[in-house]
């Protein structure tokens, strides 16, 4: 059953990165992906990109400047982080590129545009966390595999990423479980 999983809002002539758990990234400008009613179904992206066999697009972003934003941030279900400078996107073959390196098993779960000095939040199908400034990750070129973010158990897979930007003393992380309970704690209690 095909479910929403992530929306946001793009000008026509944004470019729109697709990240894949392939770790591949394929670029659309956001005008030929064609328009449709409000209830409308849509299209398969596979008629926009050239997405392998069971590629699925885990993540994607609208672009408007490459030089507006410093860093794209990506994060794998194992738990590995890479910064690459956003620029090195800024033209993609239609093929797609290669934006992260996967071992056996992983797949790339979550990009996010960063500045530079913001914070990295990622969390567990545990329940564990850890909170980081990103500057602690170095930028790597586009075909590195990236560091390891968090250490962990055999079973346990990143579930959540999320970057948190200015004062952290008025801000809260939301956490929401599978079946749905919830719970809203300051950020500053994160370590």
């Amino acid at each position: 059953e095909d479910e929403l999983s992530d929306m946001f809002a793009a000008g026509s002539l944004d470019s729109i990165l697709f990240f894949s758990d392939r770790g591949k990234v394929y670029q659309e400008k956001a005008y030929q992906i064609p328009d449709a009613a409000r209830a409308a179904k849509g299209i398969p992206l596979v008629q926009v990109l050239a997405l392998g066999p069971y590629e699925k697009v885990t993540a994607a972003m609208a672009v408007a400047d490459f030089d507006a934003v410093d860093y794209c941030t990506m994060v794998t279900r194992q738990g590995r982080i890479k910064r690459v400078e956003l620029a090195e996107f800024a033209s993609v073959r239609p093929s797609g590129l290669i934006a992260i390196g996967l071992d056996d098993g992983d797949e790339l779960g979550w990009v996010k545009l960063t500045n530079g000095d913001q914070q990295i939040i990622i969390v567990t199908s545990e329940g564990q966390s850890i909170r980081f400034r990103e500057d602690e990750v170095r930028a790597m070129g586009r075909g590195a595999a990236g560091v390891n973010a968090i250490k962990l158990d055999q079973s346990a897979r990143v579930t959540g990423v999320d970057v948190v930007s200015g004062d952290e003393d008025d801000r809260d992380l939301l956490v929401i479980t599978e079946y749905a309970y919830g719970k809203r704690t300051p950020i500053g209690e994160y370590r």
